[in-house]
């Protein structure tokens, strides 16, 4: 009785400027504003240069929780303050601002925007657009736009749907709409009726649409609707790239008037700890367990004043096998009521989850009124973990020890800005398990849900985190809104309530606002243990008054004395390193310069992530960050765009310090011995792939046998002849987790050098000499376990092309699912007429779609100071590599019921992405060729490679694909 309908083809868009925002808003509300002038205002908050002050007020009117704008006479360069950071205090010339209590008065609609939300606007001429979208990511990089932001312009992203509803739906229960995320203040309106504002861009929220006034039901144009959305992207509080508009997907939902709310249902496996055998590891893999489960009901029909309702659960295996089924007792509901009914089991032999083995049951929940079923969920994923956090002894999980070797992560990759796809979210977390990573901090807001999916089924812990800390009620809100869309989720270890300087925002109630977060968090998930990641609240001070409310002290970029004498003071709280570690590194470069980073940072590495790792009592280092993102460009400026602090770049190519991290974190992490592993390191990682080897991944190469790792970080070239010396000596880098190294150039031993334990062989004064540089990896029993060459390029000859995803070689499956919205990524290498990639190639690449189901969404190279398009598929090489993202275009993969009521439903159904209607599958039957993707260059031999596609969705979609890879790499 209950559908689930994918809601996120055919959208027309428009992207409104932000300074056109602001003139429509001017007068709004402006008296709510303390003014001031001449003074300088402590911001990092800057969101543009316009031509009057009053836009700049506007543009805080409109959010909320904007406290406080400022604008520079001279430079028009405006400001807000979105994260109590205002400091207006010294005296300055040329400012003018306004400072005000938040919220702020939310102002209504006006001009254009009340026209662009109602059902007669004529958006024929707007793009029309799937979801997940970034409304952002296809602007102009400009050097007046916010660096914080990527140097992208903010805007006003406007999306309109025309719909209609089935006539069967008519008067049989309840429609909704369920975003999991607009970024953000989202207003959404129903056939020119306002029928929801959602002030956060970052959690999910139902909008009901079958009681609006007006709602139309039944086939025609006549019965079509239009569902307009107006999203503010700009005033968000991130001091990173967070992208705007309709950025996740979106479902259209239909259940009886009796029903499981959104989120509903917490269903939490108990395991005694006393079954657990000591010691043993990975082997402790099954417990008998009581299965608790809370399920809260809604009974809505005021036609039926009341009846008796109860809940029954049925427990599903990996096999799909019903294990357990069991039920609530009744209990009478009247219209208007929710009730949370209590049920469990004892269930025997429940297998574990773990890294090791992501072992998932599937509970199906029905609600029944007077003994007939009236809503049944059937997507209910739960595992059995026990977790522990032991201050003398770190973290462990079902008794077995582990460290946490982890990343934080923001949530942006070339080409599609925030609106990542699912399946390149499964190549985001496999490359972090090729290096050894095993944790994900999800700095600094809550995930898209389909992200905590695959970290569920690859077997990554969970640190989720919330958006805001502080005494805004909103902000508590959000907090709860986390907690209970993402606790079923085994992979989730802690909630957090803030990072670094939000953890102290709340001053001086931190307390009492700290006391308030954790009781929302425990109301609705009272098992897990609640964190912040904090700083020193000032110098000398070791804590903040909200250590008192956490269970979990986490620490960002403390020096290493700082936990000892942390754990000296509070020996019974637990600590973790939750962030550290931010290593610039610019892939390719082998020198800095002005306007460039080294790829060389095992210094910083070795000796920040040691911090956390070593101390018994730590529980381990969270990385800033896995990948590097739009905004916040560090230590450069423009024209740098995005961060460097990745060990993989913003294209998703390897650096240098992914190989030290597979090198130490893989394959040697504990000190015990050379090939000692902690349970959670698979035996078969996915390999690391190295962007610069066209024709094989790096794992069964001689540069990484499997047991040991060598890569030499800096190229084998020639010096351009401004910078070259009479000698032109060099520095040469190694990453190995051998004991020893030797040098050879041109099949000359230079040097041989003993590799300190968690660090990197280096060679000094080596003249370059044009040839083949080849490091060698040393046992100590003077093995040769590994060996890696660098060549000299010569002239760049050709194009090569590479499959990343879907690939068997990154844990991301054989092929794309025709369901519409399935993405891969495609690596186009610049090489020489020997195969070698030439690293000083700029050429532009044109990429293409020649046959197939599939079309470019967009390009990228890594480059933190490429200001091209990211939509345009045309990109130039950065150090010889460029990258193509190429999404299906068709829809013949989803269930037949799907489709069935996709093209019942979208209005404009087939115009953008193809939607095959059940019984035409034949007639498309040439798309199982696959996608043919082209890449071009002038004076370079062109390419094509061949994407493979399926229809069937249910062996190669995105979890099962992460599920089969883990059966496999843990067999």
């Amino acid at each position: 009785k209950r559908e689930v309908i994918n809601f996120d083809f055919a959208w027309r868009h428009e992207n409104v400027p932000v300074d056109a925002v602001g003139e429509e808003y001017q007068t709004a509300c402006g008296p709510a504003f303390t003014p001031f002038q001449n003074l300088s205002c402590k911001t990092d908050r800057p969101v543009g240069i316009f031509e009057s002050p009053s836009i700049c007020q506007a543009l805080c009117c409109l959010s909320p929780y904007c406290r406080g704008w400022v604008f520079e006479l001279a430079t028009g360069t405006c400001s807000l303050d979105t994260e109590r950071l205002f400091r207006c205090d010294t005296a300055a010339k040329g400012t003018v601002g306004g400072t005000r209590d938040v919220p702020g008065p939310r102002p209504p609609l006006a001009g254009l925007d009340i026209q662009r939300m109602s059902s007669a606007f004529d958006d024929s001429k707007w793009q029309l657009i799937d979801a997940p979208h970034d409304s952002l990511i296809t602007g102009t990089f400009s050097i007046n736009a916010s660096g914080h932001q990527g140097n992208l312009p903010y805007g006003l992203a406007f999306y309109r749907k025309h719909f209609n509803l089935p006539g069967d739906w008519e008067g049989n229960g309840q429609t909704t709409v369920y975003f999991e995320g607009i970024f953000r203040s989202s207003y959404v309106y129903l056939n020119g009726i306002q029928v929801a504002f959602h002030e956060s861009g970052y959690t999910s929220f139902s909008v009901r649409l079958d009681n609006v006034t007006g709602v139309k039901f039944g086939a025609g144009q006549a019965n079509e609707n239009v569902l307009a959305i107006r999203a503010q992207a700009f005033g968000g509080s991130g001091w990173w790239y967070e992208g705007g508009g309709l950025y996740r997907h979106n479902y259209l939902v239909h259940h009886e008037h009796v029903y499981v709310v959104p989120n509903g249902i917490l269903a939490k496996f108990f395991v005694d700890l006393d079954d657990l055998p000591s010691g043993v590891g990975k082997h402790a893999n099954t417990s008998d367990a009581a299965l608790k489960i809370e399920t809260t009901v809604a009974f809505s029909n005021a036609s039926a004043s009341k009846g008796p309702v109860s809940v029954q659960h049925s427990l599903y295996d990996e096999d799909n096998q019903v294990i357990v089924e069991f039920a609530s007792n009744n209990t009478w509901m009247q219209s208007g009521q929710e009730t949370i009914f209590f049920a469990s089991q004892f269930v025997r032999n429940v297998t574990l989850w773990a890294p090791w083995n992501t072992y998932m049951y599937r509970v199906e929940t029905r609600v029944l009124l007077k003994n007939q079923t009236v809503d049944t969920m059937n997507n209910t994923y739960i595992g059995a973990t026990v977790a522990e956090w032991i201050p003398k002894s770190g973290y462990q999980l079902n008794g077995t020890p582990i460290k946490w070797r982890g990343y934080c992560n923001h949530n942006s990759l070339a080409g599609v800005g925030v609106a990542i796809p699912d399946r390149l979210n499964l190549f985001r977390a496999q490359s972090m398990k090729s290096i050894g990573g095993n944790a994900w901090r999800t700095s600094h807001n809550p995930p898209v849900p389909g992200l905590l999916d695959v970290l569920d089924r690859v077997g990554v812990l969970v640190w989720d985190e919330t958006r805001n800390f502080g005494d805004e009620a909103q902000w508590a809100t959000d907090m709860r809104d986390m907690v209970q869309r993402d606790r079923n989720h085994p992979s989730i270890m802690l909630w957090s309530f803030c990072n670094e300087g939000g953890c102290l925002s709340a001053e001086p109630d931190v307390s009492s606002i700290g006391g308030q977060f954790r009781a929302a968090a425990k109301s609705l998930d009272p098992f897990r243990p609640v964190t912040g990641n904090m700083v020193a609240k000032k110098e000398n001070q070791l804590y903040s008054d909200l250590t008192g409310e956490i269970d979990v002290q986490g620490f960002s970029h403390m020096q290493g004395f700082i936990f000892d004498d942390f754990h000296t003071i509070y020996p019974e709280k637990p600590l973790i390193n939750s962030e550290c570690c931010s290593c610039v590194t610019q892939r390719g470069e082998d020198t800095a310069n002005p306007t460039h980073l080294a790829n060389f940072n095992g210094d910083c590495i070795s000796e920040q992530t040691a911090r956390g790792i070593s101390r018994p009592f730590v529980s381990g280092s969270l990385v800033w960050t896995l990948f590097d993102y739009l905004g916040e460009p560090t230590p450069i400026n423009w024209p740098h765009v995005s961060s460097s602090f990745g060990s993989f770049d913003l294209a998703g190519f390897s650096k240098a310090a992914a190989f030290w991290y597979r090198a130490w974190w893989l394959y040697n992490f504990t000190h015990d011995g050379m090939s000692d592993r902690q349970w959670d390191v698979p035996s078969r990682a996915p390999p690391l792939i190295d962007s610069e080897q066209p024709l094989q991944s790096a794992i069964g190469s001689s540069k990484d046998t499997g047991d040991f790792l060598i890569h030499i970080v800096q190229h084998w070239e020639a010096a351009p002849t401004s910078s070259a010396g009479d000698d032109d000596l060099r520095v040469i880098q190694v990453y190995t987790n051998a004991p020893q190294v030797e040098l050879h150039l041109n099949g000359k031993l230079f040097s041989r050098k003993v590799v300190p334990w968690y660090s990197w062989a280096e060679f000094g004064n080596i003249s370059f000499e044009a040839g083949n540089l080849t490091a060698t990896a040393i046992s100590w029993s003077s093995v040769v376990v590994a060996s890696h060459t660098r060549l000299t390029s010569g002239i760049a000859t050709a194009i090569v092309l590479a499959i990343d995803v879907p690939s068997a070689s990154t844990g991301t499956g054989k092929a794309l699912v025709l369901d519409g919205q399935d993405t891969g990524m495609v690596r186009a290498m610049v090489v020489d007429s020997r195969g070698t990639v030439v690293p000083s190639s700029a050429h532009a690449i044109t990429f293409s779609v020649s046959t197939g189901p599939g079309r470019i969404i967009g390009v990228g190279n890594g480059d933190p100071a490429c200001h091209e398009n990211n939509k345009i598929a045309v990109r130039s090489a950065y150090h010889g590599l460029a990258r193509a993202i190429v999404q299906v275009n068709m829809n013949s993969a989803m269930p037949a019921s799907i489709r069935h009521r996709l093209a019942q439903i979208d209005s404009e159904s087939g115009q953008y992405t193809v939607l095959v209607h059940p019984g035409d599958e034949e007639n498309y039957s040439s798309v199982s060729e696959g996608i043919t993707v082209s890449a071009s260059s002038p004076g370079l031999a062109s390419a094509n490679i061949t994407i493979p596609v399926t229809n069937d969705i249910d062996r190669h979609n995105v979890l099962a694909t992460a599920k089969a890879w883990m059966t496999a790499s843990h067999a």
